[in-house]
């Protein structure tokens, strides 16, 4: 067995090393936390995912998109390693390293080339612009769907060397998985036709025949994702420009991604749109005249290699250019995640026409792109690593100067949090999200004016129901108990299923002491979220009023493995235990040790 694997090592040295160096290189991440993009609403923070309800997978779109086999794969993730965001990374990893052997495969195939193959797919694991995929936990599903889109086009080249039409449903069924993994897979009838020219040197209608399932599966994916991003308000009309325009920025797009390529230094999970300037537009369309009088000429002196390649990178980019406008980015790494191989082959076939040692070109390669990708992950230590370096490269990056905000609000830097969030309503002040958070921190600071007055502000860009049910907290605060209930009601008409707004209602109808009203509130509040402490805990308070003592002891005990250092629920349940005559002198005295005043008295009452 060992005399196989040093023969097959041997035998493709470039694939075998650059597994390994990326395994290493990428292992910097298992000591790495998540971010707070999209991480926690695809994995840390979903029920669905943490229950395994593979029912909700099926039928709810999460983050603008309808991925049921990916969140499968997170709930699958979740179920091995629970919390550990280290095995939820090297899941990651793993799948990356199986489409490194897959890109090997395909080229290998294509091109019946071991040197184009390996370079190909050494590109393909460590070029740096890959690491925002392999990365990005919520990006597994970028990852995963590569998988399954890369399997796909191997069973198509079985079908095509054999004619087998079991390969055939086999690219199908690969497809209609990659499709499920994530919506960009819709393009690949394209990239099959692609492969036709390329295999059989011309072009041929009857080449679609064959790609009618594919393309009906492809319109309906297509249709459901368009709406899952319209659901979730990722489709940007701030960057609908006239047509005219989104082809001179997708001819921009190509050429900036062409240069990250070529130089992939001060990388950034975030790059703006550029100003609208002629010489943009200027650039791209030349761009766009270059690429496809290339593809013209290519094709009539029939090099259908340079085509396929030109082709390939086009296509797996289509959907990104911007044409139909979503994010806030016009180009981004990860939507090179695909189109990379494409690119890694172009590099192998040019050096493999090289008069050199082709193998020192490629280890030299593997070097260099070690240490940039190395030295990248760096910046991906913890989430706000990662929002200072944007701020570092583009100062006045809204998103990420409020990204920044609320993560230093969630490690108590609250001052360096008000800078940034402060910053972020100036350079972008219609950002409601800015005034939002903004908001936030000073409800947490206890300053429920001040956070009204913002939570104004952002309700005066966007009916924001999370501005709502803010405002709702901080009327509460404050003592004004009937806008605190009209706010939350209004939350609840925008979003029935809003835990907090039922929250707030619940508060209020606790300090009104309408018991049952409340308890009512509180019972919704846990059936949309099983996992906050303070619901229980504020349930238990009005089960205690309602002298009934032993729900409250387990609506408090449960808070209290929820949530290990709710020592104001160790005194409660102290309390609770007096009234049923059991001994309540380790949760007094728990609670004293960490200076809970009512607790020490407790203790000094009861224990001493």
């Amino acid at each position: 067995m060992l005399a196989r694997i040093q023969k097959l090592f041997h035998e493709h040295l470039i694939l075998g090393l650059a597994l390994l160096i990326t395994l290493l290189v990428y292992s910097r991440f298992l000591v790495f936390g998540s971010i707070s993009w999209d991480d926690p609403e695809m994995v840390f923070a979903n029920a669905y995912v943490k229950s395994f309800d593979i029912k909700a997978l099926f039928s709810n779109h999460f983050v603008g998109n309808y991925i049921p086999i990916t969140m499968m794969a997170h709930a699958m993730t979740w179920f091995l390693f629970d919390g550990n965001t280290g095995g939820h990374h090297l899941v990651v990893i793993l799948f990356h390293l199986l489409n490194g052997v897959l890109a090997y495969q395909l080229g290998s195939r294509l091109f019946k080339n071991d040197y184009i193959s390996g370079i190909g797919a050494l590109v393909f694991l460590l070029h740096p612009l890959q690491i925002e995929s392999v990365g990005w936990i919520s990006e597994l599903k970028n990852v995963l769907s590569t998988t399954f889109y890369f399997s796909s086009l191997l069973y198509y080249l079985h079908f095509k060397e054999s004619t087998q039409k079991k390969y055939l449903i086999f690219c199908f069924l690969f497809f209609v998985l990659g499709c499920l993994s994530k919506s960009s897979v819709v393009v690949l009838p394209i990239t099959l036709f692609a492969l036709d020219i390329y295999h059989d040197k011309k072009i041929s209608f009857h080449f679609l025949w064959n790609k009618i399932p594919f393309l009906i599966v492809s319109i309906i994916i297509g249709i459901i994702n368009i709406k899952s991003q319209t659901a979730d308000q990722f489709i940007n009309h701030a960057h609908e420009f006239p047509i005219y325009q989104r082809f001179g920025f997708a001819g921009f797009a190509l050429l900036k991604y062409l240069g990250l390529f070529l130089f992939p230094v001060n990388l950034s999970v975030i790059y703006p749109y550029p100003e609208i300037k002629a010489q943009v537009f200027v650039l791209g369309f030349t761009v766009l005249f270059l690429l496809f009088s290339s593809l013209i000429y290519w094709l009539i002196k029939k090099e259908f290699r340079f085509t396929f390649l030109v082709l390939f990178v086009l296509i797996n980019l289509i959907l990104v250019l911007q044409f139909l406008p979503f994010g806030e980015v016009l180009y981004a790494d990860r939507y090179l995640y695909v189109p990379m191989l494409g690119l890694g082959w172009a590099v192998g076939i040019l050096l493999s026409k090289l008069k050199f040692n082709h193998t020192y070109f490629g280890i030299g390669i593997l070097i260099l792109f070690s240490i940039l990708t190395f030295t990248r992950i760096g910046n991906w230590k913890s989430a706000l690593d990662l929002y200072e370096d944007i701020l570092k490269k583009y100062p006045n990056q809204f998103i990420a100067l409020n990204s920044a905000g609320v993560e230093c609000m969630f490690l108590n830097e609250d001052e360096k949090a008000l800078t940034y969030l402060t910053k972020s309503t100036e350079v972008a002040p219609r950002n409601y999200k800015g005034f939002y958070n903004r908001g936030l921190l000073f409800l947490k600071n206890n300053k429920p004016d001040e956070a009204i007055q913002n939570f104004n502000e952002s309700l005066a860009l966007y009916d924001y129901v999370k501005a709502y049910t803010g405002r709702a907290s901080a009327y509460y605060m404050k003592g004004d108990i009937p806008k605190a209930i009209y706010d939350a009601q209004k939350s609840l008409e925008l979003e029935n299923g809003n835990a907090k707004a039922h929250f707030v209602l619940g508060n209020c109808f606790n300090d009104l002491n309408k018991l049952e009203e409340a308890l009512k509130e509180y019972n919704t509040c846990i059936k949309l979220n099983k996992n906050e402490a303070d619901f229980y805990f504020k349930r238990a308070i009005v089960y205690g009023k309602k002298q009934d003592f032993k729900a409250s002891l387990s609506d408090l005990t449960v808070c209290i493995e929820l949530q290990p250092n709710y020592y104001e629920a160790f005194y409660w349940k102290g309390v609770i235990k007096v009234n049923l005559k059991q001994d309540p002198c380790e949760d007094f005295k728990l609670a004293a040790g960490h200076n809970f005043e009512p607790a020490i008295q407790a203790f000094h009452k009861y224990c001493q």
